[in-house]
């Protein structure tokens, strides 16, 4: 199912929150999130420049195995969610992406946009979805475990800013 840059419902409900298709508009408010130095930390990201997130959307709206969603508190744009692996054969997807501005972290809004995107997976036949979370990211693991992901392997990355994180793999999975 193509959602164009509708938005969609797939159920769940939350205030007035929705999620639809990154467009072109939204490089500002991903360059403004994932500049922030809160975000930064606690993804251990480097800083980016406006037009890297301009590439980034053009190359996601090319990439039929990738979906990028904002979230909106009505008609604010709150977050960002990035899904890839979605042409797998195996049927299994990747999480690569669940971040909101401070201000919106732990009212909510992520578990519900991450079950709308989970119940639109379903619908095109995923059968898994997998995630990686840092182990001190204590808030998201709890937003994960309310979705239904569950850890199944420790792990040590490098990430974007050169460190060395102790992660955890999460997955999810139905029939």
């Amino acid at each position: 199912m193509n959602l164009g840059n509708t938005l969609f419902h797939a159920g769940h409900s939350y205030k007035n929150a929705h999620i639809k298709l990154v467009c072109k508009n939204e490089a500002e408010f991903l360059n403004v999130l994932m500049n922030c130095t809160t975000v930064l930390q606690i993804l251990n990201e480097v800083p980016t420049e406006l037009q890297d997130w301009i590439d980034a959307i053009n190359e996601w709206s090319h990439d039929d195995d990738e979906e990028d969603y904002i979230v909106f508190d009505e008609n604010t744009p709150i977050g960002w969610l990035g899904v890839n692996g979605l042409l797998n054969e195996n049927k299994k997807a990747y999480l690569k992406m669940a971040v909101f501005l401070p201000d919106y972290q732990g009212q909510g809004f992520g578990s519900f946009a991450i079950q709308e995107v989970m119940c639109h997976l379903r619908q095109r036949g995923i059968k898994q979805i997998i995630l990686y979370t840092d182990k001190d990211n204590y808030r998201a693991q709890a937003c994960y475990k309310k979705c239904g992901f569950r850890i199944v392997e420790s792990l040590v990355e490098t990430m974007s800013n050169g460190k060395d994180v102790p992660r955890f793999k999460m997955e999810t999975h139905w029939e």
